[in-house]
């Protein structure tokens, strides 16, 4: 585990120092097409999919047309405006290094009085700067199916071939994102809360030893749930996220690549929300 002690923490003393001018410039090499790809979800008013211990987005008009209708006195001018209540972590979101702790313990030592009902005191989502690197996509679902099952698992072996059948090799600093159809499930009706496919933990020493910096995947944990070690709910997240600060995203909106393994360029910037334990972010890919 980091041993960073507290009072210094740095959410770039993790994984995220692999990111450097190399790791920018190897995604940048991947640009063909100069295509842009959003990996955000649509944010909808009470629809998910969200985890089942969050709330679903609220989206309110403070403005809307009927408003223009009936004022006067504004030389003709109308504004439509809204606002939206959303868990940090209620849509494509990233998790923020105060997010996570195993026996009392987070990243670097982090404990739990660090992080009261006011918002983290250190490690907040506010910590992590704009990222951009080269993101290795894999879609891990087999030809002939729409998604893998709930609870099913996948394994190093199917990413290292799939990685393999491609040419592509891992570099440190490069992001890992995993589609596992469970988005596309959900939204035909037949995902829930209580299984969903993911990663399987013998994928952590794998990941540590390719310096990845971030992992993401279209289901709500990244890693297979439930977990297949009954004494730990999220092994993969306590090895990855908490012990090496991998940073770990959720609830991608893979559907537009499916059926590609390949390689882009990748830019996420967390909303800078001071002790925040997330972010909703809009992922891009270059194409």
């Amino acid at each position: 585990m980091n041993n960073v002690p507290t009072g210094s923490l740095s959410s770039l003393s993790g994984a995220l120092r692999y990111i450097d001018s190399t790791a920018v410039r190897r995604g940048l090499a991947t640009v063909r097409e100069c295509r842009s790809l959003s990996l955000g979800l649509p944010i909808a008013h009470g629809a998910g999919p969200v985890a089942a211990m969050r709330q679903p987005p609220q989206h309110y008009m403070l403005r809307d047309g009927a408003d223009y209708v009936t004022e006067t006195g504004n030389q003709g001018l109308g504004l439509a405006e809204d606002v939206i209540l959303l868990a940090t972590h209620g849509t494509t979101h990233l998790d923020a290094f105060c997010h996570v702790f195993g026996n009392g313990v987070g990243f670097g030592g982090l404990s739990t009085s660090e992080v009261p009902s006011s918002g983290a005191k250190q490690l907040g989502v506010e910590t992590i700067p704009p990222l951009a690197t080269r993101a290795l996509v894999v879609d891990a679902v087999p030809p002939g199916r729409q998604w893998l099952d709930p609870g099913e698992s996948i394994s190093v072996e199917h990413i290292q071939k799939s990685l393999a059948q491609v040419g592509l090799d891992p570099q440190p600093g490069d992001a890992l994102l995993i589609r596992t159809g469970w988005v596309d499930a959900y939204y035909a009706g037949v995902a829930n809360n209580d299984a969903w496919p993911g990663l399987a933990a013998d994928c952590a020493d794998w990941a540590i030893a390719s310096q990845f910096s971030i992992l993401g995947a279209d289901n709500i944990a990244v890693e297979v749930g439930p977990s297949e070690f009954p004494d730990c709910a999220l092994p993969l997240t306590m090895r990855l996220v908490r012990d090496e600060g991998v940073l770990f995203l959720e609830l991608l909106d893979l559907r537009s690549v499916a059926g590609r393994t390949f390689e882009a360029f990748f830019t996420i910037n967390p909303l800078r929300i001071v002790g925040g334990t997330g972010s909703p972010v809009a992922p891009m890919l270059l194409l």
